[in-house]
């Protein structure tokens, strides 16, 4: 009996021997357009000899579960040899204002071992997936308030100073100098930013940071001016530097932090920082706790001396869940918020705008390590000077004048206080200076 049994199987077609289980890491070859996710796995389970349902789990960013059906051949060493393709509708409000489809191709082959090399395409379309230009002008609403610039700071906060008065005061005015004076750099730094169907982002920015004292000047009193950007040579990033995806109320950006480093280091001799070696330390890091990566941190904060400012920065303060939270952007993209909104101009024409912001959560993590550092701080700036207009004109004197702040230790009142706050880009597909110029 034990031989007809074993006569049968042999009998069986090769194909109903593919097996159906789940294949992750370790018996898994994945490729994919963007950075690859360490907890994918694939599961093929056949329908008939040349066809079959594949199963992509955690394989393509932002999308958790993905079924393609694909065509099977036997190829003549025993694997099989699959390809498919499938067009991902978005079934969500929050995803379909920036991708409304993604269209995934898979090809690949299998052996009977339960071995699998899987080479995954995705396509994106949708109203983000186009080349976006750093907003061009700073525009104001009925209530004088910054609507629209190439870099926002929103920052509502009802702190009143030590008599009680200037409720939400300081928090307006560094708002808005905030957005004013950082727009003027933004603007001579990104030309613009184009999220690519792929995946990758590709940026056009200024071959030479070329800030100067004027330009920041020029800012604070210069009202909605921005610096003129004629004598700015733009050079386009590669491709593989950044990657996007869309998940949840969120659009991510995820770095490729070795090639950024060789992007970085191309020019520079007998560098020890290699993208090996980033890797390595990234890899090591991404397998340490909260608290291993705090008390790390700590040695390398203390080894600066008590005369560093930066050793003031109480680590402790962190939580170790935040600290692991922050690894997990590294390795899985930072959040960002969204905004969408439709410009009119005076002409009549419309352009549009995403605004793309960073939110109050993320500094939240940051603050409380900050605040043990704030008197030090405040006594540097308040002994610095800087030239303008042919004269000595202490820091402080600015900042004063243009916060209404006494001293910087005010922020962690200012910030214990904050009911809003996010930092971000406005970009839009086409000029608003149009406005200035009617």
């Amino acid at each position: 009996m034990s031989l007809f049994t074993a006569c049968s199987d042999d009998d069986d077609p090769a194909w109903t021997k593919i097996p159906s289980q789940t294949i992750s890491a370790e018996n898994l070859s994945l490729t994919t357009n963007t950075q690859s996710n360490p907890n994918a796995s694939v599961k093929l389970a056949m329908s008939d000899e040349q066809n079959g349902i594949l199963t992509l789990s955690k394989a393509i960013r932002g999308l958790d579960e993905v079924e393609v059906n694909v065509t099977v051949t036997e190829q003549v060493d025993g694997s099989f040899k699959f390809q498919g393709e499938k067009n991902v509708e978005t079934t969500t409000k929050a995803v379909a204002d920036l991708v409304s489809s993604t269209n995934v191709k898979v090809e690949g082959t299998i052996t009977l071992d339960g071995k699998a090399e899987i080479a995954v395409t995705t396509a994106a379309t949708g109203n983000l997936v186009k080349k976006w230009m750093l907003c061009d002008a700073i525009t104001f609403n009925d209530k004088s308030k910054i609507e629209h610039a190439p870099f926002r700071l929103n920052w509502v906060s009802p702190y009143k100073d030590d008599k009680g008065q200037n409720e939400g005061l300081a928090a307006d005015n560094i708002q808005h100098m905030g957005s004013i004076v950082i727009s003027g750099m933004m603007a001579k730094l990104l030309k613009d930013v184009e999220f690519k169907a792929n995946g990758s982002i590709v940026a056009n920015y200024a071959k030479d940071v070329d800030i100067n004292q004027e330009d920041i000047i020029s800012g604070i009193f210069g009202g909605e001016g921005l610096p003129s950007t004629d004598d700015v040579t733009w050079l386009t990033s590669p491709a593989n530097l950044a990657y996007w995806y869309v998940g949840g109320d969120y659009v991510y950006v995820l770095l490729d932090i070795p090639a950024i480093v060789t992007e970085a280091m191309k020019d520079v001799e007998d560098s020890s920082m290699t993208p090996e070696s980033i890797l390595q330390i990234v890899e090591m890091v991404k397998g340490m706790s909260g608290a291993q990566i705090k008390e790390l941190l700590g040695g390398l904060l203390s080894s600066m001396g008590n005369d560093n400012v930066l050793s003031k920065l109480d680590l402790t303060k962190i939580s170790d869940n935040d600290i692991e939270k922050l690894i997990g952007y590294v390795v899985n993209g930072f959040p960002l918020s969204y905004q969408l909104s439709e410009v009119t101009l005076k002409n009549g024409s419309k352009v549009d705008d995403v605004h793309i912001y960073l939110d109050k959560d993320l500094f939240d993590i940051f603050m409380p390590a900050l605040y043990p550092m704030l008197p030090d701080l405040d006594v540097m700036v308040k002994n610095m000077t800087i030239e303008m207009y042919g004269q000595t004109v202490p820091v402080w004197n600015l900042v004063e004048g243009l916060t209404a702040m006494k001293s910087l230790t005010e922020l962690e009142g200012i910030w214990k206080a904050t009911t809003l706050f996010n930092v971000g880009l406005d970009l839009v597909t086409g000029s608003l200076k149009v406005e200035e110029e009617e």
